[in-house]
């Protein structure tokens, strides 16, 4: 009954066409309206995994910087203390021969007494 009525008035009124048409008007515009709201969150989404790898590899290219530097550090580092070894070895071998030289050279000795006198200080 209520149907009737409502069918009756549509049909004299605006007519089942418009109204199919407004329908159909409707069920598209929601359907684009749920297409934003999912490719809104998409796109927030990619944006959000865009800016995260973004920080990452700044943060790695940093991360290599630093790591350049502290090679460039280590390799100077490395280089002075090499120069220092070799000086100390070169120092090493002059001392090794001015003690040979010395001692072949000085005839020393210590009698009793004064090793007795010296051991008992």
């Amino acid at each position: 009954m209520i149907w009737k009525a409502v069918s009756e008035l549509v049909g004299k009124t605006i007519g089942w066409r418009n109204v199919i048409l407004f329908a159909g008007g409707l069920v598209i515009a929601a359907g684009f309206y749920g297409w934003h709201v999912l490719d809104k969150a998409a796109a927030v989404a990619l944006a959000k995994e865009g800016l995260v790898s973004k920080v990452e590899l700044v943060a790695a290219q940093a991360e290599l910087q630093a790591e350049r530097r502290r090679a460039t550090a280590l390799e100077a580092a490395n280089f002075q203390f090499q120069r220092q070894v070799q000086e100390a070895s070169a120092l090493q071998t002059q001392q090794a021969m001015e003690l040979d030289n010395y001692a072949s050279t000085v005839d020393c000795g210590v009698d009793g007494a004064l090793f007795k006198r010296l051991r008992n200080r």
